[in-house]
């Protein structure tokens, strides 16, 4: 999958009834670049990543990908683009194996190395045929993080991956496990990372301050 461009031009945004999050904000991300986007608020980070998702519309401005414009029309089309990692991936009802893949195709042996990759398969709670909980209760937020990659790594089309604070919650070394298995997926993709964590910024080849109201 080629990497995408990102163009963020004159980006305003705001939730109902509160201060504008980004006025006339502007960044762009050149192809195969990784970023880190850190500033005091994670909100602000996370917003810019449903914006970037096409998960939520600027109230102007405009966001584009690889020179298209994301829009209602086309957002569909340029999420087959992007894959996404939040902090608390959504786990659904069902076994390890659909969780991980999602409906989207893959053979349960492409399913399988996924989840080696992603060291799920160390999990006990985490063989592919084992029943999950709604909310994916029994798994810690480590295994939750790996079951995120794991996902991450059955989306080989995608140019763009945009993550959410993936160290968050972590102990350090199981944040230094995914922070290498994220960097080694990201190669030849573009990556956009929300993040806190300073030792994942400074891995990351740039480092973009956000504020509220820019």
């Amino acid at each position: 999958s080629a990497p995408v461009s990102v163009a963020v031009r004159g980006l305003h945004f705001a939730y109902p009834g509160e201060a504008a999050v980004f006025d006339n904000y502007h960044l762009v991300i050149a192809a195969g670049a990784h970023i880190a986007l850190v500033g005091a608020s994670g909100a602000v980070n996370s917003t810019l990543l449903h914006l970037l998702a096409g998960l939520m519309a600027p109230t102007a401005g405009g966001i584009s990908l690889d020179n298209t414009p994301l829009t209602a029309d086309s957002a569909s089309t340029l999420r087959q683009r992007m894959a996404w990692m939040g902090q608390k991936p959504h786990v659904f009802a069902g076994s390890v194996q659909s969780n991980v893949a999602l409906g989207r195709g893959q053979t349960p042996a492409q399913v399988q190395t996924a989840m080696q990759w992603a060291a799920l398969d160390e999990v006990v709670q985490a063989r592919p045929s084992t029943a999950l909980g709604e909310g994916g209760s029994g798994l810690s937020g480590g295994e939750a993080a790996r079951l995120a990659l794991a996902r991450l790594a059955l989306a080989p089309q995608a140019g763009l991956l945009l993550v959410d604070e993936p160290t968050a919650h972590l102990d350090s070394d199981t944040a230094e496990r995914v922070v290498q298995a994220l960097l080694q997926l990201a190669q030849g993709k573009t990556l956009i990372v929300a993040t806190h964590d300073p030792v994942l910024a400074v891995r990351l080849g740039r480092v973009v301050q956000i504020g509220g109201g820019l």
